[in-house]
């Protein structure tokens, strides 16, 4: 039996596969030092989605940040970045990725947002061939419960819609909004996204979440909150995808939530995902995105779908 075509168009961009990175939970740089070989060649994701920047440096959260969980982990990092004007500075550095890259946006309000991306635009206006990566889109990182404005934006349609026009206006690139789980009706946030302009939705990011010291029993992370993932979401996570298939049919979504195997891939894309972000397990292993892709080159096979167009949404039907 020939192998599935795993090829797939996340709005405008043309992915070779559907795996991408949670923003995040990996660093290429990071990777490329730890690669015995060519990194930028053997890059295991189809896109590359970096971390959050704003347009000042942060310096995050307390320590300490990150703790596991049953099933997951909880992390509180903050959206620690050194600024996008000392982010730029540093593109050169992996300006040899083949593959496009979805820049991660944060702010506490619209002019942030779009100040992040008019720096960029302006400076991949002007940037000599070969020193700046393929930047194809952005994702707007409204959803963050680690940093409360993050997570009050992504609550309330009217601000999610304010950011979003305020960044449709700044970039004419693919632009997708980073939904919040930690709301009653997702539905109502991706209609404000999409209503605003914004291209597509990725969902869900991390779930508010509590970890007390076993011995203090007061709150362990320096943030007292953070932000739940890893396997133990993934069923809600699959439901909010469905849902917001069922609404916008139409709309490229990325799925995410507790993807560790090739088969939790699958079932993002059965139920409505276009392309689907790794998180947690980047932490488990050097190798896991290039693990789960080939199972899920198997799982397909398996199933009987002979491309990932072809199972898209298959939970959705009658």
């Amino acid at each position: 039996m020939t192998d599935p075509d795993l090829s797939v168009q996340l709005g405008p961009i043309s992915l070779e596969h559907p795996l991408v990175d949670a923003s995040g939970t990996f660093d290429l740089l990071e990777y490329a030092r730890r690669y015995d070989g060519d990194y930028f060649a053997d890059f295991p994701f189809a896109a590359y989605v970096p971390k959050t920047v704003t347009a000042d440096a942060r310096t995050g959260n307390p320590p300490p940040r990150v703790t596991e969980t049953a099933s997951g982990m909880v992390n509180a990092i903050g959206l620690e970045n050194p600024g996008i004007h000392a982010w730029i500075g540093g593109l050169a550095e992996w300006a040899a990725l083949r593959q496009p890259v979805i820049v991660s946006v944060g702010g506490n309000e619209p002019a942030q947002y779009a100040a992040v991306i008019g720096a960029l635009e302006a400076h991949l206006t002007g940037a000599p061939p070969g020193t700046a990566p393929r930047v194809e889109g952005y994702e707007l990182n409204i959803s963050c419960p680690n940093v409360s404005s993050g997570l009050q934006i992504g609550a309330d349609p009217a601000a999610t819609a304010e950011v979003v026009g305020a960044c449709r206006e700044a970039t004419g690139r693919f632009l997708l909004a980073k939904l919040t789980p930690n709301v009653r009706d997702v539905t109502d946030i991706g209609a404000a996204a999409l209503g605003a302009g914004a291209d597509g939705l990725s969902l869900v990011n991390t779930f508010k979440a509590l970890v007390l010291d076993r011995d203090t029993l007061r709150p362990f992370l320096g943030n007292r909150t953070g932000g739940l993932c890893g396997p133990a979401i993934k069923p809600i996570a699959l439901r909010m995808v469905a849902e917001v298939a069922q609404a916008f049919p139409d709309a490229p979504l990325v799925g995410m939530g507790g993807v560790m195997t090739g088969l939790d891939a699958l079932e993002f894309i059965a139920c409505g995902a276009m392309a689907v972000a790794v998180g947690a397990a980047n932490f488990t292993a050097f190798e896991a995105p290039q693990r789960i892709l080939a199972e899920l080159r198997d799982e397909l096979r398996e199933h009987g779908f002979a491309s990932v167009a072809e199972a898209r949404g298959v939970a959705l039907r009658a």
